[in-house]
């Protein structure tokens, strides 16, 4: 069975800003997409849940600017 290594260009997910952080769930490192559970084919439209929770803890605070 022949897997891909290499992630496909058109892939939404590659757009997310989860993607800056390696995934938990997957172990998939920073800026790769995460994989199916078996490891064997990359989620091209999203992240793992615990990927993202990873990039909320580490992203730095945005505060909105109200005083204008």
């Amino acid at each position: 069975m022949a897997t891909r290594t290499t992630p496909p260009d058109d892939a939404p997910a590659l757009t997310l800003p989860a993607l800056a952080v390696a995934c938990p769930t997957c172990h998939s490192p920073a800026d790769a997409l995460c994989t199916s559970h078996s490891g064997t084919r990359p989620r091209r439209t999203d992240v793992h849940q615990a990927r993202t929770a990873a990039h909320h803890t580490t992203a730095p605070c945005r505060v909105k600017d109200t005083d204008q």
